[in-house]
């Protein structure tokens, strides 16, 4: 059941690209040697005690990594960015710039704290962010991904311009409702394919001339007056006018991103690997993880000797991924087991506390007395169930000594 202890601890990752990163590393434990999961111990330590120092500056789930993938790809494809996916770059670049200054703060507690943690990030710590692209950026596109305004005096214009038109043409039609002396049809403004048009349901007889754009006998008949019919093309013209000047705006931005590309893609790298670092801090902490010592046998004629922290030279690697190894962990939990278990408690307690709210709305409002002793009754057993957990004991575990050593890095 390895893949579902994969996917749970994956699950705590904050981007979509640092689970799949972290489900990817967990299942690929075989090929980790012994110095490697002891840097992969050493990191995920660093994370618990940077989550313990930094509150919830190490939340990564406001990050869109698919959206800044994308853009990316699109501008290193000669493509023009969206919108929203400049936004998510802005995200991204905000977020390590704030991370920063919560590491170096983290560091500057004490030599050990520094020296634990600038493994783990000294990489995202040198890394570049373009403060004046991020300004570019905003002054451009809006929070929702749109382009602003401001983008261009090219753009407000047009968009002036389709909103009077939008307003002439409303108006227009409003005038032509009003105007109509069928009494048995009701007539309403719509839109199809962008065009202003008179719905028209009921009585099919109208005195609007014009242009019968669809007809239904449930959906009425769309009608487009002859004298919108200018109006209507100027206003489409209009608006292929600010799609342009909008394509404009971020075709240059899309030059100034290119030229920050590189440093774009780094911090998407290293923000992907602290992602997937806390998510293994974040698994320990949740389920109470206890930092194990790792040590390599010393193993003369095939005989293991008294253990020694001793280089992974001095052993052969080879010889020692092929032996199997029985392992002693007194007074562990099976991690799913525990997970299962953790989820049926705060599932019960969610129980208790609903029926403790009920049995005291019955005790206030006086009801059946019969059914407030049995709801009693299972809060009784209800609380039994949310008592202190028993252990369970996993005396052996017949894991390859390489897989053991990864899942303690968790």
């Amino acid at each position: 059941e390895w893949g579902k202890v994969c996917r749970a601890v994956a699950s705590f990752a904050g981007t979509a690209h640092g689970r799949e990163a972290t489900e990817k590393q967990l299942w690929g434990v075989e090929s980790v040697s012994y110095e490697r999961s002891r840097k992969l111990l050493r990191e995920t330590e660093a994370a618990v005690r940077l989550l313990g120092s930094s509150g919830g500056a190490l939340d990564f789930s406001g990050l869109d990594t698919v959206a800044v993938e994308s853009a990316i790809n699109c501008v290193s494809g000669g493509s023009v960015i969206k919108g929203q996916e400049a936004m998510a770059v802005v995200s991204l670049m905000l977020f390590v710039e704030s991370l920063q200054v919560t590491i170096r703060a983290a560091m500057k507690q004490d030599e050990d704290s520094h020296n634990l943690l600038l493994p783990l990030t000294e990489t995202i710590l040198d890394a570049v962010v373009s403060k004046l692209l991020v300004k570019s950026i905003q002054d451009v596109i809006d929070d929702d991904g749109s382009v602003k305004d401001t983008a261009s005096p090219e753009l407000r214009r047009y968009r002036d311009q389709v909103q009077a038109l939008e307003s002439r043409l409303c108006q227009l039609m409003d005038k032509l409702i009003r105007n109509a002396d069928n009494e048995a049809s009701l007539s309403e403004v719509s839109i199809v394919n962008g065009r202003c048009c008179i719905k028209i349901t009921g009585d099919k007889s109208s005195s609007f001339d014009g242009l019968l754009l669809s007809s239904g006998s449930d959906a009425g008949s769309m009608i487009e007056p002859i004298i919108a019919v200018p109006l209507n093309d100027e206003l489409q013209g209009a608006r292929a006018l600010v799609v342009r000047a909008e394509l404009e705006a971020l075709s240059k931005l899309t030059d100034k991103i290119l030229l920050e590309l590189d440093n774009i893609q780094i911090l998407m790298q290293e923000t992907v690997t602290l992602d997937k670092v806390t998510a293994r801090a974040r698994y320990s902490i949740a389920y109470d993880g206890t930092l194990p010592d790792l040590y390599l046998p010393n193993i003369e004629h095939g005989i293991v000797n008294a253990a020694k922290d001793e280089p992974a030279s001095t052993t052969s690697s080879a010889q020692l991924t092929k032996r199997p190894w029985k392992l002693f962990i007194p007074n562990a939990y099976h991690p799913l087991l525990l997970q299962q278990h953790q989820e049926n408690l705060r599932r019960t307690k969610k129980d208790v506390a609903s029926a403790t709210a009920e049995i005291r709305r019955r005790r206030i409002y006086g009801q059946d007395i019969a059914e407030e002793d049995q709801l009693a009754s299972e809060l009784d057993f209800m609380k039994i169930r949310v008592s202190p957990r028993l252990g369970v004991n996993i005396v052996y575990w017949h894991f390859h000594w390489i897989i053991y050593v990864q899942f303690a890095g968790f």
